[in-house]
């Protein structure tokens, strides 16, 4: 068992261990004087990041907590002060950065002994732009307008009524989105997509999870090789594609464009108003094609493919299945 240590006072934070914890903590506290427009940048080996909007705080206020394990807390002491938080400032760029001297091995879990914790909790204007990245935890952003870019090598992506362009990439988690607006790009390669509300365009993808889209406002592109695709109530054009798994699109009016929707692992179901007027090209391999709605069919009528006119024509609603049915459904 370890002796516990005293605390010890530094200008970075504060440092503290138990015989209870086995570890050794630092907390740190900075707040930075800026202007609505700067840029927040952080940039760590691990932990995980939250940015939230504050009109009620001026300026930039950071919290970091870190918790560091190691055989004993001598060590403990010396990673944390080999790979120190650094805080810089200029003009209205604001940067908090860790710089690994030692080894970051077992960023998360590496046995008991050998493990590495961190939470960057940033308070900022409502108005200002982030660039984010951490190599082992979640970031969450909430009620920004301007440019957010997030990047974790080991967690989840949240995202939270922002306005303005957003750029998040995960290799290891999932990624939800809700009410934000603007150019919204999106991937993971481990985890499910989950977007409700907003609006702008969105670009997503994921290797490795379900696709959901509700209610957003403007074109749509989406495409997952391990799981379905769900699109609730657009009002835009539409693309999706998977290898694993169905699709379902309903559309609350007549597409103003293509909708292309295709899969090589399920059925597609799309569901339109009454009153909507497209372009049907529907061909499986693996079911039937049908068509609640009015359909003028051209050429041939045949079982697995059906290409026509409903309510007079109008944008082409272009689908593919190679391994199920095909329906479309009036609302």
């Amino acid at each position: 068992m370890k002796t516990p240590l005293a605390l010890l006072l530094l200008s970075a934070g504060v440092f503290s261990a138990s015989s209870a914890s086995a570890a050794t903590e630092e907390t740190l506290a900075k707040t930075f004087p800026v202007t609505p427009g700067g840029t927040l940048v952080v940039e760590v080996g691990f932990g995980s990041i939250e940015i939230v909007a504050d009109p009620a705080r001026p300026g930039v206020s950071a919290d970091v907590w870190r918790k560091i394990t190691r055989e004993d807390a001598a060590a403990e002491e010396s990673f944390l002060k080999e790979n120190p938080v650094e805080f810089v400032q200029d003009g209205n760029t604001v940067t908090i950065r860790t710089r690994a001297k030692t080894a970051l091995s077992g960023s998360w879990f590496s046995g008991w002994r050998n493990r590495n914790e961190a939470r960057y909790t940033v308070h900022v204007p409502p108005q200002f732009n982030t660039t984010l990245k951490t190599s082992g935890g979640s970031i969450a952003v909430t009620g920004l307008t301007g440019t957010v870019k997030a990047n974790t090598s080991g967690g989840g992506l949240a995202f939270t009524a922002l306005h303005g362009p957003l750029d998040g990439h995960t290799s290891g988690g999932g990624i939800k989105a809700v009410d934000c607006e603007g150019d919204v790009r999106l991937d993971t390669s481990g985890g499910g997509l989950h977007v409700s509300g907003g609006s702008g365009t969105l670009d997503g993808g994921t290797s490795g999870g379900s696709v959901t889209v509700k209610n957003f406002h403007g074109p749509v592109t989406v495409e997952t090789s391990g799981g379905g695709i769900t699109l609730e109530d657009l009002r835009a054009t539409a693309r999706g594609h998977t290898s694993g798994g169905s699709i379902h699109a309903s559309f609350l009016a007549t597409p103003p464009g293509k909708v292309d929707l295709s899969t090589s692992g399920g059925g597609v179901t799309v569901t339109l108003p009454a009153t909507a007027a497209f372009n049907l090209d529907a061909e499986t391999s693996g079911g039937g094609v049908t068509c609640d709605l009015p359909l003028t069919v051209r050429g041939k009528l045949q079982r697995s493919r059906s290409v026509g006119t409903v309510n007079g024509g109008g944008p082409e609603l272009f689908l593919r299945t190679s391994g199920g049915s095909i329906h479309v459904r009036q609302r």
